[in-house]
């Protein structure tokens, strides 16, 4: 990083704002709740084994969070400090992608920072999402090797590339479209093709395989696995196919104005200028070029998807590891109202979002409304676990209703091997205890799926078993109780 002069934001002070930034997201998450949320409590259950894959999502994460609780213990500190440091690592490369393209620190510092107005990303992400940080990561890092690729041809870069590529595909699947939009982008440009086009281009593909070959073979060995969750991207209905087209589009065109909606307004509000065309020039034409194509060509294999393999459900979370790149290519664009002052003003608004969204976060736990739905976070199962203790059950082998459950007993339990019917089984020891636990606080029976999964793996019918019932209030929220259902499983013959 070169030295910014005095009418330049300095990239270094900025860098270090936002490692500090998410060290309070750190602190803050420790710190509110002992308690684990949904994408949390299934990595506290996946981690109890490693295997090639876990299902219809990529192990990377998974080994990773496994090796961070070998470290740091089965805590919320190791969840959330590997969360962070990936959100770091996104806004980091994001930096160092916009200085290789415009070598210029305030425009770097701002496409750093627009990343702070992506609803998904300043939120989503750092409430409760897991593969699609670390897509996102492993695409940004991509992007940036990618970048020196071009512009060096060294061969460092094609193997970095290469064992980019093969990590992001072990982080999340849909890092996959925007590997092969990045590719079709740079072998478009008459003055890139050469770069990906040549032998050295051989090395980063064998470099991807040797990373994702054991567990791509272990998809196409496990496809019913693998598989599992198709359903989510499509939508069961009996009209024709050019509903299902209508959909479709429909579903992606939301999902691209949530994940831009904030962005684009807030850009096009500090930087244009009524009147002022933003027009294309040809200063770094091909590296702009670059940028757009690749998210047109990753918005163009969405389509594709759509027609062919009749997908008809997006999310905007989706998007991540593809259009994170967008404000890349807004801080290339020469806005009429392009200026240091402008430029101070946006860094400020996007503080005042940054300070918001602690604010948020925190009182959604510190200040439960007395009516409507409670956070995840301000579930008691320190003090269910306690009682749960007091019933009798010390550790072992818990059979729990879902992967929410089962994961937050598995904070409170961490010798103890959980399992839930939504995650893949793991073996317990023949001679434990046997407890089944389910969410009682709206319905006080088993849920029949928890009874099919026990039957399956205990072989015993826990609906025949006494039922006993633990309740604690929630965090900060008086006169509400969460109960847990529990039954006791006899030790097999």
């Amino acid at each position: 990083m070169t030295r910014p002069s005095a009418t330049e934001l300095n990239g270094r002070r900025f860098l270090l704002l936002l490692a500090l930034y998410f060290l309070i997201h750190l602190g803050v998450r420790v710190f509110l709740s002992s308690s684990a949320e949904l994408d949390e409590s299934e990595q506290l259950l996946l981690t109890q084994d490693m295997r090639l894959g876990y299902g219809s999502q990529p192990p990377l994460y998974t080994w990773i969070q496994a090796g961070l609780f070998f470290l740091c213990g089965i805590n919320v500190f190791a969840l959330a400090v590997f969360k962070n440091f990936l959100l770091f690592l996104s806004y980091f490369f994001v930096y160092l992608s916009a200085r290789e393209l415009t070598r210029d620190s305030t425009r770097s510092v701002i496409a750093m920072l627009s990343l702070l107005l992506i609803p998904q990303i300043f939120w989503e992400s750092q409430r409760d999402l897991t593969h699609s940080v670390l897509g996102t990561a492993m695409a940004a890092g991509s992007l940036f090797v990618m970048l020196r690729l071009l512009k060096t041809g060294r061969l460092r870069y094609y193997v970095l590339f290469g064992l980019c590529a093969g990590f992001g595909i072990l982080a999340k699947y849909n890092y996959g479209i925007f590997l092969i939009a990045l590719l079709l982008a740079a072998g478009s440009i008459r003055n890139f093709r050469p770069r990906v086009l040549n032998r050295k281009m051989g090395l980063a593909v064998l470099c991807l395989l040797l990373v994702s070959a054991p567990h791509l073979y272990w998809m196409v060995t496990h496809t019913q696995a693998t598989l599992s969750q198709v359903g989510k991207f499509h939508v069961a209905s009996s009209a024709g196919r050019l509903a299902l087209f209508v959909l479709g589009f429909k579903s992606l065109g939301v999902a691209v104005l949530s994940f831009l909606g904030l962005l684009v307004p807030v850009v096009v509000l500090f930087f244009h200028k009524r009147g002022a065309s933003v027009r294309v020039v040809n200063a770094h034409s091909d590296d702009r070029a670059l940028i757009l194509r690749t998210l047109l060509a990753g918005l163009g294999l969405c389509v594709l998807m759509i027609v062919f393999f009749k997908v008809s459900v997006f999310k905007d979370r989706w998007m991540q590891p593809l259009l994170f790149a967008t404000p890349l290519y807004l801080v290339m664009l020469p806005w009429a109202r392009w200026n240091l002052t402008n430029a101070r003003r946006y860094a400020a608004f996007t503080a005042v979002v940054a300070v918001g969204t602690w604010a948020v976060i925190a009182g959604r736990v510190l200040h439960v409304s007395d009516r409507g739905s409670v956070s995840r976070l301000s579930a008691p199962y320190a003090a269910l676990a306690s009682q749960l203790r007091q019933a009798g059950f010390h550790g072992g082998h818990i059979m729990a209703q879902d992967r929410w459950v089962g994961g937050n007993l598995k904070l409170c339990f961490p010798e103890s091997v959980v399992e839930a019917p939504e995650v893949p089984s793991f073996a317990a020891p023949a001679d434990s205890d046997r407890v089944v636990v389910w969410n009682a606080t709206n319905q006080s029976e088993m849920p029949e799926m928890l009874r099919d999964f026990v039957r399956v793996r205990a072989g015993t019918d826990a609906g025949s078993l006494p039922t006993q019932w633990i309740e604690a209030p929630y965090s900060r929220a008086s006169g509400r109780s969460m109960r847990l259902g529990l039954s006791f499983l006899p030790h097999p013959p």
